[in-house]
């Protein structure tokens, strides 16, 4: 399985003829490099959604990835941006497309809010998903804090992260979840108040946990 950062929480999963995307949606701070990755990209076998934010869930920016029979997959959060015959999923739904076994997972904060009582993304609005091709597996967590749950979906061979510090995990928080993964390489992703080389300098001390920082557009071979 080849995996290509399409900046911010958005990638693209190939696997022989098949596509899947992750959360495709173009960020206007980086919409120079990413435009260049979603024109005349291949298109979509399946689409996954981790929840209805903007930078997560933009019919606009998948537009151009649509065929006739891509299948939209997402929380119920997202039903009014993804139209008729879209796959609802909650956490625990599994589904097969050709080569790919996915499976909706948690992702929710715990501590990080918008207000008293108000989290930036509660729980059961959004989730993450397992995708697992030929018993290798990649976990994109969505937008989400350490929880409880990422205890039972370990280990998995890659672990893609929000590292914003602001709205998900902080540096550390994403060496706790990586931990907790059992996570054989963690891909940082979803940047906001922090960079790469932050997330580069907290890992040092933590020995347990093999970091892969990607550009945008960079790809990564899951053997």
């Amino acid at each position: 399985m080849r995996i290509q950062w399409l900046g911010h929480a958005a990638f693209k999963l190939t696997m022989g003829e098949q596509t899947v995307y992750i959360d495709p949606s173009l960020i206007d701070a980086l919409r120079s490099k990413q435009q260049r990755l979603f024109k005349d990209a291949p298109k979509a076998d399946v689409i996954l959604f981790t929840h209805d934010h903007p930078d997560h869930c933009d019919p606009a920016s998948y537009a151009g990835f649509l065929k006739e029979d891509t299948l939209l997959v997402g929380p119920a959060s997202c039903a009014n941006k993804l139209g008729a015959g879209h796959r609802i999923v909650e956490p625990g739904t599994e589904l097969t497309v050709g080569a790919f076994n996915i499976r909706a997972v948690p992702a929710y904060n715990i501590a990080r809010r918008r207000s008293p009582g108000k989290p930036f993304h509660p729980k059961g609005t959004g989730v993450g998903y397992l995708v697992t091709v030929d018993g290798r597996s990649l976990y994109h967590a969505g937008d989400t804090e350490p929880i409880p749950e990422m205890a039972n979906l370990g280990p998995v061979d890659v672990a893609l992260f929000p590292t914003d510090g602001h709205y998900t995990m902080s540096p550390e928080e994403v060496m706790q979840a990586a931990s907790t993964v059992a996570a054989r390489l963690t891909i940082p992703m979803h940047f906001f108040n922090t960079t790469p080389e932050d997330i580069a300098s907290v890992a040092r001390s933590h020995t347990d946990v093999r970091l892969r920082l990607l550009e945008i557009g960079d790809t990564y071979d899951l053997p």
